[in-house]
């Protein structure tokens, strides 16, 4: 394999990725903004590393354009995205992360036209967020010709790392998304709820704004899209109540006070937990004027960042060998629906109709 930059290698999930590179002997070269962490984890995997920050194009461009990839994991995403997006594509180097935000797949998609003119693959989420949903969604779609509605949910009990944590809170002072008649709009959080059969069970949940809000109406066509979550351990009940709150997060000092809280928690799941939870992908596609057209999937998979660390790793593996891939893709458009089920633990429970 060709060399690549593994940009945030510092963070919990990046340095998983390193981690299994190091075990797999791939040339994976260690980046970020801060000798001080980047080093010693270098040290610690015998791996080279390079440091540069965000701000001056023209050094991202110099230190990444010898590789043929970046797959970038320094968040929050929101920020640091577009300014990576940029330089790999003038660069002449393919772009991955692993993203959930909508508006950073919103920024990503709106490079698609230079980053064809350069022959230049951007694929943001290419972890949890959004392979195992996005594989989902097309598989239903490929069975239901017709479709004009798509629902995603998925469950898991694995915890969140303070990355993922500290993204999620910048996004929920915006409220819920969801894709109505081809446009992503805005709504309340904690309002549309489904139930699912999901792991045996019936769970409810509550739509979010998950990235395949935006990706599943570029990767499948349809214009209809809400995606939910089945959050373990939040009664539904409870949910009139803690909506009225949900206001309070705009305001600049509950930020503040949140992102410490996050920064004092664990920094992740532990190994055990990763090798031992078990995640749960549901998509439906359906015809609004003709509900007897319809297709169901669901799909067993590993926990979320042992997911991320094995899907970001197979989409490197495929990126590299692939020809012609250029342009904003999601992982499905660039490598097929069944791209979910080529990784480990991972298999269709049911389908419907049979």
């Amino acid at each position: 394999m060709k060399s690549f930059i593994i940009y945030g290698a510092s963070g919990y999930t990046g340095e998983l990725i390193a981690e299994k590179c190091k075990e797999l002997d791939y040339p994976a070269i260690l980046a970020g903004r801060n000798p001080d962490r980047i080093r010693p984890l270098a040290e610690k995997l015998d791996l080279p590393f390079r440091v540069f920050d965000l701000d001056d194009s023209s050094k991202i461009q110099s230190s990444i354009k010898d590789c043929f990839a970046v797959l970038h994991c320094a968040g929050p995403f929101v920020h640091t995205a577009e300014p990576m997006a940029r330089a790999c594509i003038a660069a002449g180097v393919h772009y991955m992360d692993i993203t959930g935000e909508i508006p950073v797949f919103q920024t990503i998609h709106s490079l698609d036209g230079e980053a064809k003119k350069a022959g230049v693959a951007l694929m943001p989420g290419t972890g949890f967020d959004v392979v195992p949903t996005d594989c989902a969604a097309n598989m239903v779609t490929a069975r239901c010709k017709n479709a004009t509605d798509l629902d995603i949910a998925f469950f898991s009990l694995g915890q969140m790392s303070r990355g993922t944590m500290k993204s999620a809170l910048l996004q929920m002072p915006n409220g819920n998304r969801i894709r109505r008649n081809g446009k992503v709009e805005s709504g309340a959080l904690l309002k549309l709820k489904k139930t699912v059969r999901l792991a045996g069970k019936d769970r409810t949940g509550f739509s979010i704004p998950w990235g395949d809000v935006f990706t599943a109406g570029i990767s499948t066509g349809i214009g209809n899209v809400t995606v939910y979550s089945m959050v373990p351990g939040l009664p539904v009940f409870m949910a009139p109540l803690i909506r009225p709150f949900t206001g309070l997060l705009k305001n600049a000092g509950v930020q503040s006070f949140l992102r410490n809280r996050i920064d004092s928690g664990s920094a992740g799941p532990d190994e055990k937990t990763r090798n031992s939870d078990r995640s749960y992908v549901y998509a439906r596609a359906w015809n609004s004027a003709n509900e007897s057209e319809f297709a169901e999937v669901e799909i067993e998979t590993m926990e979320g960042y042992r997911f991320t660390v094995e899907s970001s790793i197979k989409v490197l593996e495929k990126l590299e060998k692939a020809k012609g891939l250029s342009g904003f893709l999601t992982p499905s458009m660039a490598f097929g629906s069944d791209l979910v089920l080529e990784l480990p633990d991972t298999k269709i429970l049911r389908q419907l109709p049979n």
